[in-house]
């Protein structure tokens, strides 16, 4: 079992971009997929933006330093983020505009400034629709940002949901109901939650921005999605070693990390906070056996 982060990591990033000195890439501003979500074998690296086929202009001034359209033979690139652009920005900061439409015959251009257009919103490489996907990369840090903290805010009132807590035991998995005992010992603390988000139409559910786990009072674990970064061939969360497979168990369900059971009644409480500062909790009170 992996120990449990018993306070928040705080990150210093080198990232020059004072928050919301960014501009939205696009006019309507969707968000259809959060900084950090599990994406099967790694973390979501961006922010995906819906509105449908929108004209995408950089976030800040900057150069481009390379472009890729669908199809084009360059063999070696990653073929899921379809037709894309790279623009550098002052402080070596890398802003990338995913899954444009394809366009062969755009004319070349070098200097961006925030009103040229970079492409359109398209569905290329691997898209389930039309949707922008944004990533900013801060080069003087190797960190991946949570673009949310750069842009300006966009509303959002709507807190997320937490659907269940549980604590797997061995191979055995306890959801966490009033009146439920569990051994103790060592456990593993789950909790099933995402986010939602009012402009989107649909059920849609979306990474939180951050939870943090209380037993008895006391907080015993905290995850929250600020970068991410290489360390040792892994992408994980910056100031930390947690890859996506340690922080989701399934789709939805987030691994915690493990606490200390002890005999006689106890209290865990569970916190999650969007980016907007929306919160939801649940709490449960449960027997532990001896």
């Amino acid at each position: 079992m992996r120990r449990v982060h018993a306070a928040a990591v705080t990150l210093v990033l080198g990232i020059a971009v004072a928050a919301g000195a960014l501009e939205w890439p696009v006019e309507q501003r969707i968000v259809t997929g959060t900084f950090g979500e599990d994406r099967g074998d790694h973390f979501h690296l961006g922010i995906d933006i819906g509105g449908g086929e929108q004209t995408v202009r950089p976030v800040l001034p900057g150069e481009l330093v390379f472009r890729y359209e669908e199809n084009a033979d360059y063999t070696s690139l990653p073929r899921g983020v379809g037709s894309f652009a790279v623009i550098r920005h002052q402080d070596d900061v890398l802003s990338l505009y995913c899954h444009l439409r394809r366009e062969p015959d755009r004319p070349a251009r070098r200097a961006f400034t925030a009103r040229d257009v970079v492409g359109v919103i398209g569905d290329t490489g691997y898209s389930e629709g039309k949707h922008l996907h944004f990533t900013v990369f801060d080069g003087q840090t190797g960190s991946w940002v949570n673009p949310l903290s750069l842009l300006p805010p966009v509303e959002d009132r709507d807190p997320p949901v937490v659907k269940r807590l549980a604590l797997r035991t061995g191979n055995r998995i306890v959801e966490l109901l009033p009146g439920v005992s569990v051994p103790s010992g060592q456990a593993e603390v789950l909790v099933e939650t995402y986010d939602v988000r009012g402009d989107v139409r649909f059920l849609w559910p979306l990474a939180p921005y951050a939870v943090r786990i209380a037993l008895n009072g006391s907080e015993v674990a905290r995850i929250g999605f600020e970068a991410l970064q290489v360390k040792e061939g892994r992408m994980v969360l910056s100031g930390t070693s947690l890859a996506a497979r340690d922080v989701y168990a399934s789709d939805r369900l987030m691994r915690l990390g493990s606490v200390q059971l002890r005999g006689g009644e106890a209290h865990l409480l569970a916190v999650v906070r969007d980016f907007a500062g929306n919160s939801a909790s649940r709490e449960v009170f449960f027997t532990v056996r001896e």
